[in-house]
């Protein structure tokens, strides 16, 4: 009899985590995910407005919580348990924000550089280079975002969920 009762428990056990989470626990687990996901996009954003506003002081900061950001994201979101079937959307955001990261430690850093080189010594030369740099930034960013949004979409398709921009 406690045999059989063992064998049950771990046939419900195998079961139970073999279910598909319902459509409210793939939004939570999104949502949850998708939050890192968009403070880094905030901190990004900020970083861009320092650009239009040329303080060279608010660059580095900006920067600074941008990069920092990236980091904190990337840590909570490898410390996120995934749902059954989540796995792959979780691993999508951590490939996007590796990619923030790496903007964040390279081109980004490179732009704010070339962007606080004096007046004086900022020829048209100086501008077309960071214009194609941040072509570049952008056309990554771009890149990862579509990436991101075909997962994303996969997994609400999944769980019959609607996505909201």
């Amino acid at each position: 009899m406690k045999r059989l009762v063992v064998i049950i428990s771990a046939i419900g056990a195998m079961y139970l985590s073999s279910c598909k989470p319902s459509p409210k626990q793939a939004a939570l687990y999104n949502d949850m995910i998708m939050a890192e996901q968009k403070k880094v996009v905030i901190a990004y954003d900020g970083l861009l407005s320092t650009f239009d506003t040329y303080v060279a002081r608010k660059m580095d900061s900006a920067l600074i919580e941008f990069q920092s950001q990236t980091l904190e994201a990337i840590d909570n979101i490898k410390n996120i348990t995934p749902i059954p079937e989540g796995e792959t959307l979780k691993m999508a955001v951590l490939d996007y924000l590796s990619t923030y990261k790496d903007v964040a430690e390279n081109q980004a850093d490179e732009l704010v550089r070339i962007y606080k080189i004096p007046e004086n010594e900022f020829t048209p030369e100086v501008r077309v280079r960071w214009d194609s740099k941040y072509k570049e930034l952008d056309a990554t960013i771009k890149n990862a975002d579509k990436k991101l949004k075909e997962v994303q979409k996969d997994f609400a398709d999944n769980f019959h969920l609607t996505l909201s921009n």
